[in-house]
């Protein structure tokens, strides 16, 4: 947000629950701290500082629709930049609207340029983001891991006949170990799903898991600086859900990120300048002698 702008927190619960609504979510449970108000959804979460928020959603949800709702609070002259953005669906014949015509109808009320990193015919992400001019602060990387065809073995974890009473999935699976020292609210969804909010001071990061065998889908974003060690971030990550193919996706106010990873194969990788940030997206999939070794091993 621009200076000028009160608090984004003290618009209230009432604004941020009609934004979430107007996008087809509802709010479950809410994690406040000196900070962050950390919204659990429906549908995926919510993070709201004094002066930024992230909303993600997923589903069927119409995050594009949040937009206007957005503006009824915060006039556009106060938003500082702005990024919407689609990863490919796995159902995009379930979606209301396509990237396109989401993009179009954000250029009528936030003028900004639409970019797609990956394989169009394959995984990809789209953007769209505000032109206005804009510099990030030095200290403001974000990362997103998207995992595909996670373990199964993993994924029955996160089913809700599986999970004891009492349980905290953070725990059991290891996830809290990802990035140590964090405050964290999670949710089981029923029959299937989970969700996670973890904030310290003014970083977050948010965990959200589709097990069922058809579709099974992970992701993870935080903004916690992994500058120096993204490897070693991506590979604890990878490590507890062991998906087939993964996309990652940085945010960096500098040169982009290198990035290996142990036992994937890198595939498409594409840099974009976006708003004072270099933006990477890199695809990796799972060659297929580990398939063939993965098969072997369980028989």
């Amino acid at each position: 947000m621009t200076p000028d702008f009160p608090p984004l927190r003290s618009l209230g619960d009432d604004v941020w629950r009609g934004i979430v609504e107007s996008a087809g979510a509802k709010v479950v449970s809410v994690l406040r701290t000196e900070h962050c108000d950390a919204y659990i959804l429906s549908e995926s979460s919510l993070f709201v500082f004094d002066d930024w928020f992230v909303l993600i959603t997923c589903g069927q949800t119409t995050l594009v629709d949040a937009v206007p709702q957005i503006l009824r609070s915060i006039p556009a002259e106060s938003i500082a930049f702005l990024v919407y953005e689609r990863k490919s669906e796995h159902f995009p014949e379930h979606q209301s609207t396509s990237f396109h015509e989401d993009a179009r109808r954000l250029q009528t009320m936030l003028p900004g340029r639409a970019l797609c990193f990956g394989d169009e015919h394959g995984r990809y992400v789209q953007m769209f983001h505000t032109t206005r001019p804009y510099t990030p602060e030095t200290n403001d990387p974000t990362l997103e891991v998207l995992m595909h065809e996670i373990d199964e073995d993993v994924a029955q974890r996160f089913i809700s006949s599986h999970v004891s009473s009492g349980t905290s999935i953070a725990i059991s699976s290891g996830i809290d170990a990802i990035l140590p020292g964090f405050t964290t609210s999670e949710h089981v969804f029923n029959p299937a799903g989970y969700s996670l909010n973890a904030v310290k001071g003014e970083e977050y990061y948010a965990l959200h898991v589709t097990p069922e065998a058809t579709g099974s889908y992970v992701s993870f974003e935080t903004n916690y600086d992994f500058r120096g060690h993204l490897g070693g971030l991506v590979d604890s990550i990878i490590k507890l859900f062991r998906p087939l193919t993964f996309d990652v996706v940085t945010f960096v106010p500098e040169s982009e990120p290198e990035l290996l990873v142990a036992g994937y194969e890198l595939g498409n990788h594409v840099v974009h300048a976006l708003g004072g940030y270099q933006v990477s997206y890199f695809h990796y999939f799972a060659p297929p002698s580990a398939l063939r070794s993965a098969r072997e091993l369980e028989l």
